[in-house]
């Protein structure tokens, strides 16, 4: 196969990864990134807190950063407001006390430096353990319509990089005249033009009118993407939005200059190409000075790296990418006069100002890269990184194709006397004719960067400041669920032992992962009797097990003490037992939300020693009760939550608290108290079997996301369920429900204030 039938596949191949890399970056990168917080990620309070704090890296578009607080036993958000604080923290204050739930907070911030948005979650908990709890960024650079700004941005590239190319190569080769003589330089390209039927001053007029257009071109298309990321940063295209994004801040304010800087290079190209060349480099500066550099460190290095990357890129790629829609197709329709002209007036004098343009653009790129990067590794185990890595190969095969169709081709095409050997010249155009087909996948990929959410560098320094808000660092992203494996997990010790499973030929094969009440890797191997274990990474082993068992148990050591986690790993594989399980589940919880009353016993701990027991009763519509172990009791009916400490029984000298019920948020209503179907990420049938009597179905659902594991048992008679297992970060927690409909009575206590 020769070299020049292989670039479609090669281009092809490169793309299909590069689509596979961002789809698999979607679950961890200058922006605003979450430092820390009070309460602190995954705590538990004994008080409800005053005013809950987030601090960011960055300082915030105040404007258009916000947060909310969701009560995650209704789902419902709390009332607060926020208050005014130093220019990187976001204070919530709840309009009233919060009562005893786990609470989450999903916070949004747009940075004043690079303008981009940020979004994560974390949650803590009021006297009861947070669920989930570590803290978690939206790592996706598709999120939110994020396809439609890359699209845009890449068009924005290809636009500016074209015009810009002609423009500074104008201004270099042209000399005084300028314009689009380094295209069609005076002599024998002239001569073989007009041999050939063509007008000369023609031709080149059309050459820089195509030029400018790409400049106005380029600035519509800037002042597109400026639109389309003040739109996501604001939440939509209303007038007060746009005008927090664009005209308040750095990062605004270098978005409009780049799209003014265009617009003026574009209307001086006509008459001054040596002023529209310098607003070029105007536009580029504005770049650079509203992106991911302006927000990195060392800024002072970062910027002008930056800023030189664009300008070499620019006189590099965005004049070949001149050279071949000039001449490309008229060459090789020419005689070979004409291509002999092209190369010795517009390619060999090109060549002169490309090399030196190719080293700047590798140095200042690697620059750029050091320090988005942070260390080697980052290239490798990130998504940013691979996503960097391609567009570093794509450079490098433009590279190589200009050094084979340049200093190798050419040079022989040229000497051939009388005449070039045809495969050999056709091969030397086909490659020059590729380059500008790779550079637009470059662009793409550059699109891209600009859209991931973090640089590795930043991303790490913001969890070496938090560390205890980073989720299950350093083993993360949890493996997404296939459609033939389980996902399940349960407690031993204060560890959690998660195990991801698949029924191979030979019999059971998965990977099992341990998680400390930080979600970190904790020290030591688990003991999973007849398998080897195999290290996939900290805290990761993959394992093998003949035969199909119902349940494996895994072991771990915990200061000197050994604790057993036992897992069901036999289910009932096949889309259409999944489906049937997701059904389930929905009718479980359907039919616990319609009942007249219930009750649920639940014991929770976070490991050895730790352990809060709690009572709850529910009594449609909108009455609810419960008391702990450790002498906490709550009513709520509707609007109005009453709570009271103390051991013993209630008496009438029981001083009761009243507060308004989720911080004055909506009141609470029994119909919407069970909610799992939003952690049903992978539903998984276990099985059925007999219980007292009764025909039970056994459900596992896995929440990568929080992450989470549940375990529920389901009446399969009444649909009701009986039983539920929790295991999330430093949440081990066990629910029986019973007393189905059976009468009760919840109200208000006398003299409650």
């Amino acid at each position: 196969m020769k070299l020049s039938s292989r670039a479609p596949l090669i281009l092809a191949t490169l793309l299909l990864a590069l689509v596979a890399m961002a789809v698999e970056a979607a679950p961890a990168v200058a922006h605003a990134a979450f430092l820390e917080s009070t309460p602190a990620p995954g705590q538990r309070v004994r008080d409800s807190p005053r005013q809950i704090r987030l601090e960011f890296t960055e300082a915030l578009n105040r404007s258009l950063s916000k947060a909310t607080i969701t009560d995650l036993r209704t789902g419902r958000k709390v009332a607060a407001r926020t208050l005014t604080g130093p220019s990187r923290d976001l204070v919530l204050r709840p309009a009233a006390a919060l009562p005893t739930a786990a609470y989450r907070v999903d916070w949004f911030s747009v940075s004043t430096d690079d303008g981009h948005p940020l979004e994560g979650s974390f949650s803590f908990g009021v006297r009861t353990a947070a669920v989930g709890g570590a803290h978690v960024v939206e790592q996706d650079p598709l999120a939110r319509d994020g396809w439609l700004r890359i699209a845009l941005r890449a068009i924005f590239y290809g636009a500016l990089l074209f015009f810009a190319g002609g423009v500074l190569d104008a201004a270099v080769l042209s000399g005084r005249e300028g314009r689009a003589r380094w295209l069609l330089p005076p002599g024998e390209l002239r001569l073989a033009l007009d041999a050939a039927g063509e007008n000369p001053d023609s031709t080149a007029t059309a050459i820089w009118r195509r030029t400018i257009s790409a400049g106005w071109l380029a600035a519509a298309a800037g002042a597109a993407v400026a639109v389309a990321e003040a739109a996501d940063a604001a939440g939509g295209l209303e007038p007060t939005g746009l005008n927090d994004y664009l005209l308040t801040n750095t990062a605004g304010l270098g978005r409009v200059a780049t799209v003014v800087a265009l617009a003026l290079a574009a209307l001086l190209a006509a008459r001054l190409p040596r002023s529209a060349a310098l607003a070029c480099a105007a536009a580029f500066a504005a770049i650079a000075f509203s992106g991911h550099a302006n927000s990195a460190d060392p800024r002072a290095l970062a910027v002008p790296a930056d800023w030189v990357h664009l300008l070499a890129a620019a006189v590099w790629i965005g004049g070949i990418a001149q050279i071949v829609v000039t001449w490309a197709r008229p060459a090789m329709r020419g005689g070979e006069e004409l291509r002999g002209a092209v190369m010795r007036g517009v390619l060999r004098p090109f060549g002169r100002v490309a090399l030196p343009a190719f080293l700047v653009v590798v140095a200042s790129g690697l620059t750029s890269a050091l320090i988005e990067l942070g260390s080697p590794q980052a290239l490798w185990q990130t998504a940013y990184g691979r996503t960097l890595a391609v567009k570093m190969g794509l450079v490098g095969s433009i590279a190589v194709f200009s050094y084979l169709h340049a200093l190798r081709l050419r040079p022989r095409v040229l000497a051939a006397n009388p005449h070039p050997d045809p495969r050999e010249e056709r091969l030397h155009w086909r490659l020059l004719r590729d380059e500008p087909a790779i550079g637009a996948v470059v662009l793409l990929v550059a699109a891209l960067l600009v859209a991931y959410p973090l640089p590795p560098r930043q991303l790490s320094g913001a969890e070496g400041a938090a560390a205890p808000a980073s989720p299950c660092r350093p083993s993360c992203p949890l493996p997404k669920l296939k459609s033939n494996q389980l996902a399940v997990a349960d407690a031993a010790g204060s560890s959690i032992v998660a195990a991801w499973v698949r029924q191979g030929p030979a019999g059971l094969e998965g990977t099992l992962r341990l998680f400390d009440t930080e979600l970190k890797p904790p020290a030591g191997k688990p003991i999973l009797a007849g398998a080897e274990l195999r290290s996939c990474g900290p805290g990761c082993w993959s394992f093998r097990l003949s035969g199909r068992p119902r349940t494996i148990a895994v072991s771990v050591t915990e200061e000197g003490n050994l604790y057993t986690a036992r897992l069901p790993v036999r289910w009932q594989a096949g889309r259409g037992a999944d489906e049937r399980a997701r059904q389930l589940l929905g009718q479980a919880q359907a039919a616990m939300n319609r009942l007249r009353s219930v009750r649920e016993y639940e014991r929770v701990t976070s490991g050895p020693g730790s352990l809060a027991v709690s009572h709850y009763r529910l009594q449609a519509p909108d009455r609810s009760a419960f008391r702990t172990d450790l002498g906490v009791r709550s009513i709520t009916v509707g609007p109005y939550t009453w709570e009271a400490q103390g051991q013993g029984p209630v008496t009438a000298r029981t001083r009761w608290v009243r507060t308004r019920y989720a911080g004055g948020g909506p009141a609470f209503r029994t119909g919407s108290w069970f909610r799992w179907t939003p952690y049903a990420q992978a539903v998984r049938l276990l099985g059925y079997r007999r219980e007292d009597g009764r025909r039970v179905a056994e459900l596992a659902l896995y929440d990568q996301g929080t992450p989470s594991w549940w375990r529920f048992t389901i009446d399969l008679g009444s649909m009701r369920a009986t039983k539920s297992r929790l295991i999330a970060q430093g949440h081990y927690s066990t629910q029986r429900y019973f007393a189905y409909n059976r009468p009760t009575r919840i109200a208000p206590p006398r003299g409650g204030s």
